[in-house]
């Protein structure tokens, strides 16, 4: 049975993690009078398409091939997403943005491809759960157990380890789950910047691969732990300073932007 608490817990998650964008963006709004809203939109569609339909066609061909190998799945995760993601950025500050030059743009881009992101991944996730509490408290596990194994005796025992990890969802679990996505929306929006000015700067554009690596570099912890090759709370650590640092050097490359367009 999952009770009140945990309920409570997922749907606040959920909420949070949908507000925090909305009140980021429209804080930058009144901050930055000229930031464009139109670039959200563009960041959150970027998402969608790069990450959420293009990587995934892609995965439904590599990941089979590369599952077999911690080394060859933990490069192509990590590339994988790196492209897909810089790529979208790349080309949409190229094209739907080209008439937007200020580097608010980047910021308010960032906001909307985290934020996207965010609800997507965390959000639904938690829509998820909370219909699955619902059901499991009206019609019991076994039953849900069965509908989500569609028939198939193999996977009960997966579908009753994921329904149980949901029942015990906390305060500890929603913090971490919040503090991950809040890293999540920090690299994006300072990766936006970064790629902003290689596709704005002229002799800049190597920033554009740069920020593929490095992408690439902070969602190796990631996958790394996906194998089972480490713990979680080394994930949050050394993505918490890589992102920090990320942050450090795109806060300076948009003091250099916004210098030169005052």
């Amino acid at each position: 049975m999952f009770s009140v608490s945990t309920v409570i817990f997922m749907a606040l998650t959920g909420i949070i993690c949908a507000a925090v964008p909305v009140i980021l963006g429209v804080i930058f709004k009144i901050r930055v009078k000229t930031a464009p809203i139109s670039a959200v939109f563009a960041g959150a569609g970027a998402f969608i398409v790069f990450a959420l339909v293009l990587e995934q066609i892609l995965h439904a061909v590599m990941l089979p091939l590369v599952s077999g190998s911690d080394f060859l799945y933990i490069v192509y995760g990590a590339l994988a997403a790196g492209i897909f993601e810089e790529t979208g950025r790349f080309l949409v500050f190229k094209t739907i943005l080209k008439k937007k030059d200020a580097p608010e743009t980047a910021v308010m881009y960032g906001i909307g491809h985290g934020g996207c992101e965010a609800v997507m991944i965390l959000g639904m996730t938690m829509v998820s759960g909370i219909a699955i509490a619902v059901m499991t408290n009206t019609v019991g596990i076994d039953e849900v157990i069965k509908m989500t194994a569609a028939g198939r005796p193999e996977l009960e025992e997966t579908a009753r380890l994921q329904i149980e990890s949901l029942a015990s969802f906390g305060a500890m679990n929603m913090a971490l789950s919040l503090f991950e996505r809040a890293m999540a929306i920090a690299l994006h929006v300072s990766l936006s910047v970064l790629v902003f000015e290689g596709a704005r700067v002229r002799g800049k554009v190597w920033l554009y691969p740069a920020s593929v690596l490095i992408h690439a570099a902070c969602d190796v912890p990631a996958a790394m732990y996906q194998r089972g090759l480490h713990g979680l709370a080394w994930v949050y650590v050394t993505d918490a300073a890589m992102v920090a640092a990320v942050g450090v050097l795109a806060v300076r490359e948009y003091r250099k932007m916004a210098a030169k367009t005052d």
